[in-house]
């Protein structure tokens, strides 16, 4: 009777087994959901709708991209982590999303321990600007016009707790002055509020200034980045000006804690073949955002807990953790 039961319980395992894998080797079956934690056009956006329209194809279904912003992208990534890990809902987010805005704000600290990093998308170049009729026309002058008057200088940054909004107040730190720093849910409500004039500065990715700064309706004072920018080669970065920071954002796909090994493949395949068509080249690289080099499994999930780390020693040498 017991070696009875013990070959049903067998035959029953492998039965499932099989109906896993092919259930895995089928995948997708029907359409994915791209979480996004920010708005309809800004950076992050651009880039999975650009992803989800190259992966149709190759994937065989529609990728269908659902905007959660808040929380600096939180609200979305909660969702992510909370789904079946089954390769139909993933997520598109920064690295500071999961590296850095824990610091910051009430949410969990262990978002690359509980999801699945599949693969980097790009690289999100960022900078500061101001309207191209500001009479301040290079940081230096940003500054001196906000020491000249204090609490007069607002610079809108696209969420608490990005690297973005990090580095901002790291600038006014290392200035000693006092300007204030104003968070938007994604880097649209800092361009609108910009070309408003509700603010006099904004932080933010190229993909919303990059253009505006080659129209002249912008001017950028300061790369965040390691080297300068092709549209504006003559501004310098914040290393060359003596403010000793540089970082940089990537952006990238991520699921649920568990994926199945051949679907977080498939995924792995279906979008490198994504990032690497010709229409999401152009966009990306339009937008300040491409980047020939990605990262993908265990080696991004590396680079971004060497990110969280390198950020969370940064984070406390600011002494930013105690002005919240």
């Amino acid at each position: 009777m017991n070696n009875r039961i013990t070959t049903a319980l067998f035959a029953l395992a492998l039965t499932l087994t099989a109906s896993l894998a092919a259930a895995q080797s089928d995948f997708p079956t029907r359409p994915l959901r791209l979480l996004v934690g920010f708005p309809p056009g800004g950076a992050t956006d651009v880039l999975a709708r650009a992803l989800s329209h190259e992966a149709r194809i190759p994937l065989g279904q529609e990728v269908l991209v659902v905007n959660k912003p808040g929380a600096s992208g939180a609200i979305a990534t909660n969702e992510v982590t909370g789904a079946q890990p089954d390769g139909y809902t993933i997520g598109l987010a920064p690295s500071s999303a999961f590296t850095l805005a824990f610091h910051f704000m009430d949410i969990r600290p262990d978002f690359l321990d509980i999801t699945d990093a599949l693969l980097m998308v790009a690289r999100q170049r960022v900078g500061m600007v101001v309207k191209g009729d500001n009479p301040n026309k290079t940081l230096k002058d940003l500054v001196e016009f906000a020491r000249r008057n204090p609490g007069k200088v607002s610079i809108g940054v696209p969420g608490v707790g990005t690297s973005v909004e990090v580095f901002t107040r790291a600038i006014l730190q290392h200035a000693n002055i006092d300007a204030i720093v104003v968070p938007f849910k994604g880097d649209a409500g800092v361009i609108t509020a910009l070309l408003g004039g509700q603010i006099v500065a904004g932080s933010f990715s190229a993909g919303g200034w990059a253009q505006q700064v080659q129209a002249g309706a912008m001017r950028l004072v300061a790369s965040f980045e390691h080297d300068r920018f092709g549209v504006a080669p003559e501004v310098p970065t914040l290393e060359e000006m003596g403010y000793g920071l540089t970082g940089t954002n990537i952006q990238f796909i991520y699921g649920p804690k568990g994926l199945p090994p051949a679907v977080a493949k498939r995924l792995i395949g279906v979008f490198t073949q994504a990032i690497h068509a010709r229409t999401y080249v152009e966009i990306a690289t339009k937008n300040g955002l491409y980047d020939k080099n990605a990262l993908v499994g265990d080696e991004l999930t590396a680079y971004l807990l060497k990110d969280r780390a390198t950020n969370s020693v940064l984070v406390g040498k600011l002494g930013l953790k105690k002005q919240r």
